[in-house]
């Protein structure tokens, strides 16, 4: 496996730019890599502007990216540019500095006249610097990352779809297995087929039911522990994929379904017993370069499906605060909502849904945890909230409300 360096170039202590980078390092560092972050900013302001190369974190800095086999290069985007911060630590380095290293160029911008940025002002930069292979890189929207008090990153799907396809080309690149994954799609951020029949046990994919410890289950699981962790922020039963045992997930009372397409894993998810008549999905997912083909309505059909031949009379399921394709996902599907729709999903906490999948079962039973702080300093004065809702709460409680329901602790 390989050293990755990666370099964050913004000026701003809290940045969209410094967020995509921790998103981008969760992906790399699930594929096996070791990973260091150099947040320029934190190098001596003095030193780096007049190029003083015999300050001691000036020397470490330069030492990284020449110890490094690989590089992630981010910027914000000024003028229609990579940032001056980057400009004079790039300079620091000796020429050819980026000789045989690959190097994954990503930039964030207020606007997207920016796009250009990547190929027209970074790759050249790059390029010169010796680099053997500078990977298709993408800009992101500063609008489309959103990044929370307790270090959670929230990336829109335009985005999100593109930042892991670019980046499984750079790993794809340094492993020197170029298209490992299939057939690279025509544009980064294209679909990767047509739309999918939404009817289970339509012809046009395979439907396999699996044990936990199956191999077609590991991009799922990888990309999910990914994705919870870039949200939620930290490390917990939750974003780990260990709140409940593997075992929960075998018949009878269980199953993982996969949906495979041309013998790869395109998507799934999984049920586990909830209570006698409810079964509980967890684990819905879709590969990102599959996403808009209809495959999580797909998804939610095999899981139906799966639970009925189990002998279940209705769904129930919670998906995060942070989630909002899931959220999205599961009203297109049906599913009755359980909580205040218009209240903001931060002071909610778990948002749980329902379905019936017999006529007349009704909704399983659900009570909303509360999650309030019990701290009176955090809690403030006002009386705990009705379910599904958050009227006369403060401040402080919207904020700590989803770190105690998805993390199990607050901060």
């Amino acid at each position: 496996m390989s050293t990755i360096l990666s370099i964050s170039a913004s000026p701003q202590p809290v940045s969209s730019t410094h967020s995509l980078v921790t998103h981008v390092n969760r992906r790399l560092a699930a594929a096996g890599h070791t990973v260091t972050t150099l947040p320029v900013r934190t190098l001596p302001a003095a030193s780096l502007l007049t190029a003083d190369v015999t300050h001691p974190a000036l020397i470490d800095a330069v030492g990284a990216v020449r110890d490094a086999d690989a590089l992630v290069v981010a910027t914000p985007v000024y003028q229609s540019s990579y940032s001056g911060l980057l400009k004079v630590f790039l300079d620091l380095l000796p020429q050819f500095a980026l000789r045989g290293k690959t190097v994954l160029p990503l930039a964030t911008g207020g606007s997207p006249a920016h796009v250009l940025a990547v190929d027209y002002a970074l790759r050249p930069l790059l390029s010169s610097l010796g680099a053997a292979h500078v990977t298709p890189g993408w800009f992101v929207p500063s609008a489309h990352i959103r990044t929370f008090p307790d270090g959670g990153v929230l990336i829109a799907p335009p985005s999100l779809g593109p930042v892991a396809q670019v980046t499984e080309e750079f790993l794809a690149t340094l492993a020197g297995a170029a298209g490992r994954s299939g057939p690279l799609p025509a544009r980064v951020d294209a679909a990767a087929g047509p739309r999918v029949s939404p009817s289970a046990g339509s012809a046009d994919l395979q439907v396999h039911r699996v044990d936990p410890g199956d191999e077609l289950l590991r991009p799922l699981l990888a990309d999910l522990v990914v994705e919870y962790g870039t949200r939620y922020g930290r490390t917990s039963p939750n974003t780990t994929l260990t709140e409940v045992p593997p075992t929960d997930f075998v018949a009878p009372h269980g199953a993982f379904v996969v949906l495979t397409e041309g013998g790869r894993p395109v998507a799934g998810g999984a049920i586990r017993r909830y209570d006698a008549t409810t079964a509980e999905v967890k684990r819905v997912w879709t590969a990102h370069r599959h996403r808009r083909r209809g495959l999580g309505i797909r998804v939610m059909a095999e899981l139906e499906a799966a639970a009925v031949e189990l002998g279940y009379r209705r769904i129930h399921l919670t998906t995060g605060p942070r989630q909002p394709e899931a959220r999205d996902l599961y009203l297109r599907t049906g599913y009755t909502p359980r909580f205040d729709l218009t209240a903001d999903p931060e002071s909610i906490g778990p948002l749980a849904f329902g379905k019936e999948l017999v006529p007349g079962a009704g909704l399983a039973a659900w009570t909303a945890p509360d999650h309030r702080p019990a701290d009176p300093e955090i809690r403030g004065s006002q009386p705990l909230a009705t379910v599904g809702g958050a009227a006369g709460w403060g401040p402080d409680d919207r904020r700590h409300v989803h770190s105690t329901a998805v993390n199990g602790s607050r901060r």
